[in-house]
This record gives C-alpha cells, sequence and structure tokens, in this order.
C-alpha cells in the first residue's frame, strides 16, 4: 500500500478531547475522492508534540490509526489507477474514544453534537464528495438516531453516491474494522466490490 498521510482538527471540550474533522491525504490533489460518516474519532493522535489546551482549534498532521489504515486500503483496492486528492473523515459526534460503548454513554456531548455539526456539515457540502461510506456502527439511542438523521437528511439533499454495509435496525452500518477478526475480511471486500460495481 502506498503512502498516506493523515490530518486533523482537534479541540478540547469540558476536559475530554474531541475531534472535529480528518482527512487522509493521497499524492497532492485538495479535491475530494470521497467521504465516510463513522460514529465517533478513534485512537490517532498528532503526528508530532502537539497539545490541544482548551477549546481553540488545533490542526496538524496524525498518525493514522488502525481504521484509518483500513479506509486507504479499501480506497486503493477499489481503485484502477493511483489516488489523489482527499479523503474526508467525518463523525456522528466528536468524542475522542476507542471505545464505542463508552463514548455513547457521554449524554451532554452527544447532545452538543446537534449544534457543532451544522458547521460540519456545511463543510461536507462544500467539499462536493462524489460519494460517502456510511459506518457509523450499531450503537443505539435517540440522539444517535438524530444526529443520524441529520447527516441522511443532507446526503438525500446533495444527491450523492451512497456505500456501506447495512446491519440489522434502523440507519445502521457496520464499521469497516470490526472487532471480531472473522468479519475484516469480509466486510473489506464487500465494500471494495460496492465501489467497483456502481
Amino acid at each position: 500500500m502506498s503512502e498516506v498521510q493523515a490530518y486533523g482538527t482537534y479541540y478540547r471540550s469540558n476536559g475530554h478531547i474531541c475531534r472535529k474533522t480528518a482527512y487522509l491525504q493521497f499524492s497532492y490533489s485538495s479535491e475530494s475522492i470521497g467521504s465516510t460518516i463513522m460514529l465517533n474519532p478513534g485512537k490517532a493522535d498528532f503526528k508530532d508534540d502537539i497539545h490541544v489546551l482548551d477549546d481553540r482549534e488545533v490542526s496538524g498532521e496524525i498518525v493514522p490509526d488502525k481504521t484509518m489504515l483500513r479506509l486507504a486500503e479499501i480506497l486503493q483496492q477499489a481503485s484502477e489507477i493511483p489516488l489523489d486528492g482527499r479523503f474526508h473523515i467525518y463523525n456522528l459526534f466528536s468524542l475522542q474514544n476507542t471505545s464505542s460503548k463508552d463514548a455513547v454513554k457521554q449524554d451532554s456531548l452527544l447532545k452538543e453534537a446537534a449544534l457543532k455539526n451544522i458547521d460540519i456539515i456545511n463543510q461536507f457540502q462544500l467539499e462536493q464528495h462524489p460519494w460517502v461510506l456510511l459506518a457509523w456502527s450499531t450503537e443505539k439511542g435517540a440522539t444517535l438516531q438524530k444526529l443520524k438523521e441529520q447527516w441522511l437528511t443532507v446526503i438525500e439533499e446533495s444527491n450523492i453516491k451512497v456505500f456501506g454495509i447495512k446491519a440489522k435496525g434502523k440507519h445502521m452500518f457496520y464499521h469497516p474494522y470490526p472487532r471480531i477478526s472473522t468479519h475484516k475480511e469480509r466486510y473489506l471486500q464487500e465494500i471494495i466490490k460496492q465501489m467497483q460495481t456502481e
């Protein structure tokens, strides 16, 4: 897999580290090659010794986590030509936490996301993504459902292609790098197949 760089914008909210947005950079173009919407940010942190001290946004290069590397793998295997552009990663809410079950218990941050997401969604629309991969997992909750519907409304209005592995339940989509090892290869190949047949 050819080299990919990752960049993110972070801030602090009520003592928690949050990531507003992130993208994977392939080659030099700033044009979007696609996007994904996931549940919340995982482990990726700044490559250099940069500290997020308060609510001011700080941007820089980050070390890709396993999910980002899996996304890069999907993109590169699905494409017949070398990638040149940015793959944008959005989240239903911004709390950085590797445990989705723990993250969704932070009710105040979930409710805050409905307002904070307005700016992020406006940015999503400006980027003019050719497609979006829905991968926000199968966690449940009334506030999560509202956040999903907020995004789905914009996706429908934008009339862009949607990929993703649907799960049981309303608006449920599996994560592309599942914890169950026997599912990892199957999900990888299924998403690649979707992209190659559209």
